[in-house]
């Protein structure tokens, strides 16, 4: 059921608009990045991501050698439809992740990370989190994350007796029309949508982690700069982040 927790959540493209400019990404995991970025694709985008989903990466610098690999046996002609090229994946506890982001961008990839897991990026739009390091569950940063963006689920299903959301990571983790729709509408502490609150969270933790000379430790997300590059979002003349 879309669209249950907002008025206008996305808008849909039209018939007879120009097809927009594509990027193709690739991303680490088998489902919560691809089905994130379909459901971010409901909207009208300026560019269409095209997603080459994941199976899970040994090291971070298995997985950016794997793609550069991948991106440059595509043959020109496919290659010269994509405007740019990006890399989505997480720390998750991989020695080599700083590494491995300066590694694909030498090799010329727009990189949206994570550290620890894509689950604090979910997290960022129920909680204002200080982007300090979050405690593992059971051996598990994705985990200890996963718990804690349940309790805000479990929390508004209380309140909304009517409009119930599934609970996060049902086995496949994939990001289902409920949650995303949860994600999209507008929180009424804020009175701004929940993305928003998560494009201003983690531009403000990135911005400095970056000038303390930690970009990249945990805790950290780029989303926001994906979200914004993909025309989901824009940032406005006061610095603030509004779904377009």
């Amino acid at each position: 059921m879309k669209n249950k927790h907002s008025n206008s959540t996305l808008k849909q493209r039209g018939n007879g608009q120009k097809t927009p400019r594509q990027i193709i990404v690739y991303v680490e995991g088998r489902n919560t990045e691809k089905s994130y970025i379909e459901q971010l694709k409901r909207s009208n985008l300026k560019l269409v991501p095209i997603v080459k989903k994941g199976s899970g990466i040994g090291s971070c610098e298995e997985f950016v050698d794997s793609c550069t690999k991948a991106y440059n046996t595509l043959p020109r002609e496919q290659r010269r439809k994509f405007t740019q090229r990006w890399l989505m994946f997480d720390c998750d506890g991989h020695k080599d992740f700083s590494a491995a982001i300066k590694e694909a961008r030498d090799a010329g990839f727009e990189v949206v990370f994570s550290n620890m897991c894509i689950e604090y990026w979910f997290l960022l739009h129920f909680e204002n989190h200080s982007g300090e390091p979050i405690p593992c569950k059971h051996d598990s940063h994705s985990q200890a994350q996963i718990d804690l963006i349940n309790n805000h689920i479990i929390k508004y299903n209380k309140s909304h007796s009517k409009q119930k959301v599934n609970i996060y990571d049902n086995g496949n983790k994939e990001v289902n029309d409920d949650f995303f729709d949860l994600m999209m509408a507008v929180n009424p502490e804020t009175r701004q949508r929940r993305v928003e609150d998560a494009c201003n969270r983690s531009f403000d933790i990135h911005k400095r982690k970056k000038s303390d000379g930690a970009e990249f430790s945990e805790s950290v997300t780029t989303m926001h700069q994906f979200l914004e590059t993909i025309g989901f979002v824009k940032r406005t003349e006061d610095d603030k982040y509004v779904v377009q």
